[in-house]
């Protein structure tokens, strides 16, 4: 459809990374003659150079997927990266869960309902200030125009970035997808009709929101490559039962500037979304804490992994940030 936003943050975007050779813009229309120049019997060699490595980082990041499903701590049987996040939300005490009877902090009552219903409500009053951004975020290319304007990133220099960007969106993607089908928590709208959205939200189950996880996922993996290098938090910082508060609190100084920067807009994207009538608190808390135990995952993949190898060729292109 013409014009329709794009409410999944999908990142898959021509960022001008397929202006190479041989990729072309639009078809080619050879006469009826053309066939007659091809010689009636070709002798073609099996080529001795493989395809150039640096293809299309877009469809290049699923292998980083693939290492993330493959090597993720502790998967295994029954055990798949999305049941061993989703057993973590169901564990934790400072998010709310819906429609899941395993989890020990449940969204159970009508006046947990109502909290989380008049949370929408009250984040609405910032519509006015907020709707422009919010519609700019809702399509894909809005929305990582802002990690890009951030870090100043060129898309035909800084390609190592691009493509951890990427591998996050996509890790993100996956893992929300999972979880929104576990959870499926139906949307502010549906549950109290007064929320008039201020746009229309995807097709998808509300919990967790994916806007927040792939928005933290995505500056999480960019903290990795900064330096000093930011890490997620420790894995005790978020077992349950946790003495800590979440979002865990920010490092004291020094803690660079471009990291609380990477923090504070991917609050903002997710908070946008509750802002925009889409999401509760619950989700974009949830997406949050998603991303977090994602970071701690891939940083447990170690130095050998691909993944490692992406966030140390990216640490390269990032080195003079403040």
């Amino acid at each position: 459809m013409p014009g329709k936003l794009d409410l999944d943050l999908d990142l898959d975007l021509d960022l001008d990374l397929r202006a190479g050779r041989g990729t072309g813009r639009g078809p080619r229309y050879n006469t009826d003659d053309f066939p007659r120049l091809i010689p009636p019997v070709p002798a073609v060699n099996v080529p001795v150079k493989r395809y150039g490595e640096f293809w299309d980082p877009a469809h290049r990041a699923w292998a980083y997927v693939r290492e993330f499903i493959a090597d993720f701590p502790g998967a295994g049987g029954i055990n798949t990266p999305i049941t061993l996040i989703r057993d973590d939300i169901n564990r934790q005490h400072f998010i709310r869960v819906p429609n899941d009877p395993l989890a020990v902090h449940p969204l159970n009552t009508p006046a947990r309902m109502t909290a989380q219903v008049v949370g929408v409500l009250n984040a609405s009053i910032d519509r006015a200030d907020r709707a422009l951004e919010i519609i700019d975020q809702a399509s894909g290319q809005g929305a990582l125009n802002y990690w890009t304007g951030l870090l100043r990133i060129d898309p035909s220099k800084d390609s190592n970035t691009i493509l951890l960007i990427l591998v996050a969106h996509k890790i993100g993607e996956f893992v929300a997808m999972g979880l929104k089908e576990h959870y499926r928590m139906r949307r502010p709208a549906q549950v109290y009709p007064w929320i008039m959205p201020l746009i229309d939200g995807p097709d998808t189950p509300s919990f967790p929101s994916s806007h927040s996880l792939q928005a933290h996922l995505i500056s999480g993996v960019l903290k990795l490559a900064l330096t000093p290098q930011v890490g997620p938090p420790p894995v005790a910082a978020l077992a349950p039962p946790s003495v800590v508060p979440f979002p865990p609190v920010l490092a004291p100084l020094p803690y660079p500037e471009t990291a609380r920067a990477l923090d504070e807009l991917a609050d903002r994207v997710a908070y946008n979304r509750e802002v925009a009538g889409v999401h509760y608190r619950m989700d974009s808390r949830a997406g949050h804490y998603a991303a977090l135990v994602c970071v701690q995952k891939l940083w447990a993949l170690g130095a050998a992994s691909d993944f490692q190898k992406l966030v140390n060729a990216a640490r390269a292109e990032l080195s003079d940030l403040p």
